[in-house]
C-alpha cells in the first residue's frame, strides 16, 4: 500500500463538460439548471478533501432532489472516467499501474466512489472523489463511510499518510514437510494510536488478513524456490544470500509500500530462524 497522487484536473470543469456532452434534451436542461448548486457542492468536497475530513459532508438537497439525473452522469464506461483513469496510471507508480491501493493484490477492475454515489450522487463523477479498485473491495467497501462511533471505515490513498514503520508481520510455521505463513498486524508503538486504528479498521472491513493468508499459499512456493535454486549448504552462504534478499526488500518498499503484502512476506522469511530452519533441512 502506498500513498496516491489525486486527479489535478479542475473537477468541477470536468463536470461541466461531462454535462454538455449529455444528448438527453430533458436531463442537460435538469443539470444546467442546478450548475450552481452542484458547484458550490464540488467547492465544499474539495475544502474538506484539502484538510482530510471528507467522510464529514452532509448529505445534500441538491443532491437528493436529483439523484437519477446526476448519478446517470457516471457509467464505467464514460468518457470522464476512462480519461480519469488513464490520468491516475500515469501519475502514479508503474507498480501500481491496474493494482487495487485498497488491497495491492488485484487488478483495479473498477472505480470506487469514496464517498457512495447512491448517497452522495453530486460527487458521482467528481474525479477527487474516485479510485481505481478491485471489484471484491469494492463490493466489501460497500457504502460505509464511518462506523457508528463516527470513525472513517477505510483509508483514502490520497490524503491519510501512511506510515513507513512497519505494522505488517508474517509468521511461519513448519508443519510436516511443508510451511506455513500467517499474516497479523500490530502497532509497536512508533504508529500514531489514531493511524494505526484507521489501518486496523481499513484491514477489518476488508479483511485483508484473511486475503494474504491465502496470497501467502500461493507465493510460498515462488519464496521457497527461489531460496532452493540457490543450492545453500551452509550457514554462511544464507548470510550472504539473505542480505541481498534484504536489500531488494528495501527497494520494493519505495515502490510496493512499507507495509506491501508480498515485500512484507520476503522480508520476513529473511528474517525468520524458522524458515531459515526449512530451507537449510532439506
Amino acid at each position: 500500500m502506498i500513498n496516491l497522487s489525486s486527479d489535478t484536473e479542475d473537477s468541477f470543469d470536468l463536470y461541466k463538460k461531462a454535462v454538455a456532452r449529455k444528448h438527453n434534451s430533458a436531463q442537460k436542461t435538469e443539470l444546467l439548471s442546478i450548475e450552481q448548486q452542484v458547484g458550490e457542492r464540488y467547492e465544499e468536497y474539495k475544502r474538506h478533501f484539502d484538510s482530510n475530513t471528507i467522510e464529514q459532508l452532509n448529505h445534500s438537497e441538491v443532491g437528493q432532489e436529483h439523484k437519477e439525473v446526476l448519478s446517470d452522469l457516471y457509467s464505467s464506461d464514460a468518457v470522464i472516467i476512462k480519461h480519469f483513469r488513464e490520468r491516475f496510471f500515469q501519475r502514479n507508480p508503474q507498480s501500481y499501474n491496474n493494482l487495487c491501493p485498497y488491497c495491492s493484490i488485484n487488478e483495479a477492475n473498477t472505480t470506487d466512489h469514496i464517498l457512495p454515489k447512491d448517497e452522495y450522487p453530486e460527487y458521482a463523477i467528481d474525479t477527487l472523489n474516485l479510485i481505481p479498485a478491485c471489484s471484491n473491495c469494492n463490493s466489501l467497501k460497500g457504502d460505509d463511510v464511518v462506523n457508528d462511533e463516527g470513525k472513517k471505515v477505510t483509508i483514502n490513498f490520497y490524503r491519510d499518510t501512511l506510515p513507513k514503520e512497519q505494522y505488517l508481520y508474517v509468521n511461519f510455521q513448519i508443519k510436516g514437510t511443508n510451511i506455513k505463513a500467517t499474516y497479523d498486524i500490530h502497532n509497536n508503538g512508533s504508529i500514531r494510536d489514531d493511524l494505526y486504528a484507521l489501518i486496523k479498521r481499513h484491514f477489518d472491513k476488508l479483511g485483508l488478513i484473511e486475503r494474504f493468508n491465502y496470497k501467502a499459499i500461493q507465493e510460498l512456493s515462488e519464496l521457497t524456490n527461489l531460496y532452493f535454486l540457490e543450492e545453500l549448504n551452509s550457514e554462511e552462504e544464507y548470510k550472504i544470500f539473505v542480505a541481498k534478499q534484504l536489500k531488494k526488500t528495501e527497494m520494493d518498499k519505495l515502490s510496493l509500500g512499507y507495509n506491501h503484502w508480498r515485500v512484507i512476506l520476503y522480508q520476513s522469511a529473511a528474517t525468520s530462524d524458522v524458515f531459515k530452519s526449512f530451507i537449510l533441512a532439506k
